[in-house]
């Protein structure tokens, strides 16, 4: 059964999250310790870890982003291995309780430190490496413009619609699909064909800072 997709209509991380069945569920600083509660939205399929995700860039006072995975999952999608302890025989996956007066839901679970080149864009990443979305078009359209992906294949008119955007907005693309590159370059992605559209948006992007650098000259 195909699962449903939810990125069209939330951003990366509440996609993720939404997947999960849990809220995004901020750290608040201080120790990241071994394991972290997520507010649950419904008692139903659970991760069974949560990435604390950091970059070597960050200041040391900065949160983690506390990202929910399925560890099989993610063993399938990425070859990178994650630090992951062993569990002690008899342990059981995630299971929901509730908490205080209110009787919310939350899950306890296991903490993965994983250091990315690029943390905002990793949700993303997740999202078609753990193969939770599928539709490319979606992720072509979170990576570029859509009047920039409506000119594939033509890679050089891609770049040069491209490099009409406004200052803001172009950096804001450049350093994302920069972003996501490197953290596929540094974790690895099974899935050939994710990988080869990240490629091209990135390929596109890079000229396109060209093209504006050219202009100016």
């Amino acid at each position: 059964m195909q699962r449903q997709s939810f990125l069209a209509r939330e951003d990366p991380l509440d996609a993720l999250c939404h997947h999960f069945n849990v809220r995004p569920t901020p750290h608040h600083g201080g120790i990241i310790g071994t394991t972290f509660d997520m507010q649950v939205i419904r008692d139903a399929h659970m991760p069974t870890h949560v990435l604390a995700a950091t970059q070597p860039d960050q200041s040391p006072a900065s949160p983690p982003l506390m990202l929910p995975i399925d560890a099989t999952l993610f063993a399938r999608g990425f070859p990178i291995e994650l630090n992951i302890p062993p569990t002690p025989p008899g342990t059981i996956a995630p299971i929901p309780r509730t908490v205080g007066d209110s009787q919310a839901l939350v899950v306890n679970l296991p903490v993965v430190q994983i250091s990315v080149p690029h943390v905002s864009s990793l949700p993303l990443l997740l999202l078609y490496g753990l193969g939770l979305e599928i539709e490319t078009n979606l992720l072509a359209w979170s990576l570029l413009p859509v009047n920039v992906v409506e000119e594939f294949p033509n890679a050089a008119a891609m770049a040069l619609i491209l490099s009409r955007n406004r200052d803001d907005r172009f950096e804001r693309i450049y350093r994302h699909n920069q972003g996501i590159w490197k953290n596929i370059l540094a974790m690895g992605l099974h899935d050939t064909r994710i990988l080869e559209l990240v490629q091209t948006a990135w390929n596109v992007t890079a000229e396109a800072r060209r093209i504006r650098q050219r202009s100016r000259q």
